[in-house]
């Protein structure tokens, strides 16, 4: 039933795709924030729409035959029903705000979440709004007027790498689910897929890793190196409070004249493995010398990064291991 299913919906997607794909060319990459106008909105009548309109017209066959006044009121009532609910739906999409596109990074075999702000800015409310990426549909939002939402939606993943962002689709059946109506985003937007961390293990050999805090204690506390997770005894003069209001953790400042352990984590320590499983135990070393505040360098065959500290260093370190080439030959 489900292999029969799938063959039934090819068409459909097909055509959903060749559709998405005129939208495209039509709207052309979408800037941040971006306003939803009546040139970009489509609205078609459902399954349920079109029952609703064959009824409709047998109603009216039937007056016709019987010249049965109180049916024919009841047929244009009825039909005056759904053109208000055409009309309903059309303006529950038209005119909302999308901004803030953004996809949270994500290790291999775990969701990808691309979020996005609705916003509403007229003076009425907006009901059961759905956003849809890849087959993957976020739960329907309600806004009232001038009201703002982050909308998330979840994407499994299997590998590492880059995924692009091709068509979101945003839709409304409000109200009655008569009809649909619908438009596709477009940002230039892509996520990271970094790869899997091996499990916690062995860390760096002791010829990649070398402590320098020693002989960076001469340039003293005024030498900013970076930022780093709090961990329980850390002073709370070096808490960063201006960069702690804009997220959910403590980053604690560190300094060049702080005793501080640099890792080296080098592909060629990694000799006699696959590149799959040298990239995840690089991935693991990254994550464990971050969450333990100790600068780390990143060496690959082809790029190096020297050590540092922070959010981005990491997110560059593990960006690279994602973007890292399949069909590299095994070195070392």
């Amino acid at each position: 039933m489900a292999r029969f299913r799938r063959k039934l919906d090819r068409p459909l997607l097909w055509v959903q795709e060749r559709a998405r794909l005129w939208a495209r060319r039509r709207q052309g990459v979408d800037s941040d924030p971006t306003t939803l106008n009546r040139r970009r909105t489509y609205i078609l009548p459902t399954g349920l729409g079109c029952g609703f309109g064959f009824v409709l017209f047998a109603m009216l066959l039937a007056s016709m035959n019987y010249n049965s006044s109180m049916g024919f009121g009841l047929t244009f009532l009825l039909t005056g029903l759904g053109l208000v609910a055409m009309h309903w739906c059309h303006q529950n999409l038209t005119g909302l705000t999308i901004r803030g596109y953004r996809v949270r990074p994500a290790f291999a075999g775990q969701p990808l979440v691309l979020e996005m702000i609705v916003e509403n800015p007229s003076r009425g409310p907006r009901y059961e709004l759905v956003l849809q990426w890849d087959n993957r549909i976020a739960e329907p939002v309600d806004l009232a007027a001038g009201e703002s939402a982050t909308v998330g939606i979840e994407v499994p993943t299997e590998r590492r790498g880059r995924i692009q962002v091709r068509g979101v689709r945003i839709s409304t059946r409000f109200p009655f689910s008569l009809f649909t109506c619908w438009t596709w985003l477009h940002p230039e937007l892509s996520g990271v897929v970094y790869p899997a961390p091996a499990a916690i293990g062995a860390p760096p050999p002791p010829d990649s890793t070398d402590v320098g805090g020693a002989q960076d204690d001469s340039r003293g506390e005024d030498d900013f190196a970076g930022l780093r997770s709090f961990r329980p005894g850390d002073s709370p003069r070096h808490i960063a409070w201006k960069a702690a209001a804009k997220g959910d953790e403590l980053p604690v400042k560190q300094f060049a004249g702080t005793d501080v352990t640099t890792h080296w984590l080098d592909w060629s320590a990694l000799e006699g493995q696959d590149n799959e499983a040298r990239l995840s135990r690089l991935c693991r070393w990254i994550i464990d010398a971050h969450s333990e505040g100790h600068a780390y360098g990143l060496r690959l065959p082809d790029e190096e990064f020297p050590p540092a500290i922070g959010r981005r260093h990491r997110h560059r370190c593990l960006a690279a291991l994602a973007d890292f080439p399949a069909t590299v030959p095994r070195r070392g």
